[in-house]
């Protein structure tokens, strides 16, 4: 019985599937797949920031943090027009004072030309 065969791409790949029995095989020039996805892909900025809500509202927060986070996306690179906010995510920090959160914002755009 042959081995599997895994088709894989990156600098190294097969590093490590031989010790798993996988035989491993690289498409011509699959070095350079990493860096055509990185270049094709969107621009992105993101925050991430403990709020006190003692001191300022929710709302006021969540602005704060995207506005923070798509200013990171366009200093990066992105085109502002393009700019669209891909994540949000709080984690209330019940160990802190002040009615604490951590506030998490993803924003992306792309390339700007």
């Amino acid at each position: 019985m042959q081995s599997p065969l895994c088709w894989s791409v990156g600098e190294r790949p097969d590093a490590g599937a031989a010790a798993w029995g996988i035989r491993s095989h690289s498409p011509p020039h699959s070095d350079s797949a990493n860096a055509i996805g990185a270049a094709l892909g969107d621009i992105s900025g993101d925050v991430e920031k403990v709020y006190s809500l003692s001191e300022m509202s929710y709302d006021e927060a969540l602005a704060d943090a995207k506005q923070t986070a798509i200013r990171e996306a366009v200093h990066a690179g992105a085109d502002p027009d393009t700019v669209q906010i891909m994540t949000i995510e709080d984690v209330p920090l019940a160990y802190m004072p002040g009615n604490a959160t951590l506030i998490k914002v993803k924003a992306a755009g792309e390339i700007k030309k």
